[in-house]
């Protein structure tokens, strides 16, 4: 499985974040908070699946375009169409 973590308690376009480990595929991201959520990165596309912040605020599910940086380091360049599937959890 994927690993990822986002510098942020969200995602947004900006936003930065890193794989730390695997490829394409299943993933879990991690996010600054101490929240997480299941995902699916294909590359350059990232699906989250809904999750709640640490802080208690609901987020849907939603999908981003992102901009591979240095050493495994990635930045949100857009949000795209969310699948049915990414809404459903079901990536």
């Amino acid at each position: 499985m994927t690993e990822i973590e986002a510098h942020h308690s969200h995602l947004y376009p900006g936003a930065t974040g890193r794989i730390l480990s695997g490829k394409d595929g299943a993933a879990l991201i991690r996010f600054a908070d101490g929240a997480s959520a299941s995902a699916h990165l294909a590359w350059p596309e990232l699906a989250v699946a809904a999750y709640t912040t640490f802080a208690g605020s609901d987020i849907p599910a939603k999908s981003w375009r992102l901009v591979e940086l240095e050493d495994g380091a990635f930045r949100v360049k857009a949000r795209i169409a969310v699948t049915e599937t990414c809404k459903k959890g079901g990536h």
